[in-house]
């Protein structure tokens, strides 16, 4: 009944659209109490340091998510049964990150799906001639923005032009949305808007994308889901969407990301065949492993790298 009022595409799209409310409430929150700082005991340029601090890592983390990992489905599926709705409901759905939401379903399903891991990819970690990605660190602080504008300025140039006018439009929704707080109170919407912006990306998309394809190749003819590692924690997977389960949903990214466990039990088999990439834990431990290689640490790199011993060969 619920699903046929709202006109969900899939049940479980409820799920999606709540989550992407609550981020949106969440800056209303933190926006009105910036506004009426009595109310939240904010006195001294301290405490309003203090809040900005708090309210923007906590803003940041839940936007990255809700980039990243929850309007991720949307880019490869839709929400709604009525084109209108994801319309008009996706242009909400990206800016409290700092994008237009095409432009990052643009990259995310064109760039990155269709050129997955090849030199044309260039939304994963660039690689050097002896095919080493590049620092750890140096891709999350330099991906977004600057990475990410040359890339699209480019496929900008290059689409059709029916491509290139929706691109156009939804920018300009875009900075029509984004500027709402600046009406409001610039250093607010400095501080709770487009710092948190910069650190979804930063702190929460960036290691994702790292820790998603870290030591993966592009595919072949014979080898399917060596492009990306799978993260198992069912802990993770529960509380994100599923999205560890990441060589299941490049191979086939039209599966809604309710039924990824379901598939990733399926093709188990062939996960093992292949030598596809396993690891018994979530992202944030991936992430940690990967930062920490960075620095040298070797343990920390093989625990990473090593194959969950549920999928070995042999």
């Amino acid at each position: 009944m619920i699903r046929r009022k709202l006109g969900l595409a899939h049940p479980a799209e409820i799920h999606s659209i709540l989550f992407h409310l609550l981020v949106l409430v969440a800056h209303a929150l933190a926006f009105w109490l910036w506004l009426h700082p009595e109310v939240a005991g904010i006195e001294s340029v301290l405490d309003r340091a203090a809040f900005v601090m708090g309210a923007a890592l906590l803003l940041g983390w839940c936007s990255g998510i809700n980039l990243g990992v929850n309007f991720h489905d949307h880019a490869h599926r839709r929400i709604f049964t009525r084109p209108w709705m994801n319309r008009c409901f996706a242009r909400t759905w990206g800016v409290s990150a700092g994008w237009p939401a095409y432009w990052w379903q643009y990259s995310h399903v064109v760039v990155h799906h269709r050129r997955l891991m090849t030199d044309e990819d260039w939304t994963v970690p660039h690689r050097d001639g002896q095919g080493r990605s590049e620092n750890f660190f140096r891709y999350c602080l330099l991906h977004y923005p600057w990475r990410y504008m040359v890339g699209m300025w480019g496929e900008y140039q290059r689409v059709s032009k029916p491509v290139r006018r929706r691109l156009t439009r939804e920018l300009v929704w875009f900075l029509l949305l984004f500027s709402i707080p600046f009406w409001i109170d610039i250093p607010m919407a400095l501080c709770l808007w487009v710092l948190p912006a910069w650190l979804a990306n930063v702190m929460v998309v960036g290691p994702g994308m790292v820790a998603q394809h870290a030591g993966r190749r592009a595919p072949d003819a014979e080898h399917e889901l060596v492009h990306s590692n799978t993260f198992t924690s069912k802990l993770f997977n529960l509380a994100f969407f599923n999205i560890g389960y990441h060589a299941e949903h490049h191979t086939w990214p039209h599966v809604h990301w309710s039924e990824l466990p379901k598939l990733h039990e399926e093709v188990k088999g062939q996960l093992i065949r292949e030598g596809a990439h396993v690891v018994p834990f979530g992202y944030f431990r991936g992430g940690l492993l990967l930062s920490r290689e960075q620095l040298g640490d070797e343990a920390a790199s093989a625990e990473f790298h090593a194959q969950h011993p549920d999928y070995m060969t042999g």
